[in-house]
């Protein structure tokens, strides 16, 4: 298991399997050798695995009732919430590079990284559907880490890429484009020696938890040799 996500509104746990190719939905107080109460499994699901991070990452719309993930072939696939069995897709947005998928059900948009950028559709795009914009530049991110703010219209992602992670965490807003210059930079390697590849906004307490590695080539393992971290800063400035 990789990449999951939390629904609050719903109280579920969504987990990625790449190696069986599989989405599975666990109660929110699953605990221990505990059975997923909805399986998404099967042929006609299209749900691909592969050896570039496929897969990885997944991510819940509450508001409307829809998962949503990228596949191998680099396209992103989205089911209903409460989709179980070998069942297909309701939306197929084409495309490649495509890493990391979020929402922001406050101005109807998804937001994809990949391909040492950010795109910026329209909430149900599909098909061969054109961005709104795209946020390209020497500082925008790859594939990693996103998420989005959406009281303040804010996208946090991964910037400086490195090998499957990042070295530093940008802010833009939702309405910028092309090589627009990040609002806020948080160098995290600079600063810990650790790449964040996930993180989570907590705005109650005006935080950013971050999942990072230091195990890469171009990192010496920080702290005495603790390869993998949970790390949280204070930003209230996007708060």
């Amino acid at each position: 298991m990789h990449g999951f996500a939390y629904d609050s509104l719903h109280d579920e746990i969504v987990v990625t399997s790449p190696l069986t190719q599989a989405i599975l939905i666990f109660r929110g107080g699953a605990n221990g050798e505990e059975a997923p109460i909805r399986v998404i499994q099967g042929r006609r699901t299209q749900l691909i695995g592969g050896d570039t991070g496929s897969l990885d990452r997944v991510s819940v719309d509450p508001v409307h009732d829809e998962i949503l993930l990228t596949i191998g072939t680099g396209q992103m696939l989205v089911f209903e919430r409460t989709a179980n069995g070998d069942v297909p897709p309701k939306r197929i947005l084409n495309g490649g590079n495509r890493g990391s998928v979020v929402v922001d059900p406050d101005h109807n948009l998804l937001i994809v990284s990949g391909g040492g950028g950010l795109q910026i559709f329209d909430r149900t795009a599909s098909g061969d559907a054109k961005p709104r914009r795209t946020i390209k530049g020497p500082t925008a991110g790859g594939g990693g880490a996103l998420q989005v703010y959406p009281p303040k219209g804010w996208i946090v992602a991964g910037c400086e890429a490195a090998y499957a992670s990042s070295l530093s965490l940008c802010v833009w807003s939702i309405n910028d484009s092309g090589a627009a210059t990040p609002r806020w930079k948080l160098p995290v390697q600079q600063l810990t020696g650790y790449q964040p590849s996930g993180i989570a906004l907590d705005p109650v307490h005006k935080e950013i938890l971050i999942s990072a590695s230091g195990q890469k080539i171009q990192v010496s393992v920080p702290n005495g040799g603790i390869m993998n971290a949970a790390i949280t800063f204070s930003w209230p400035e996007i708060f």
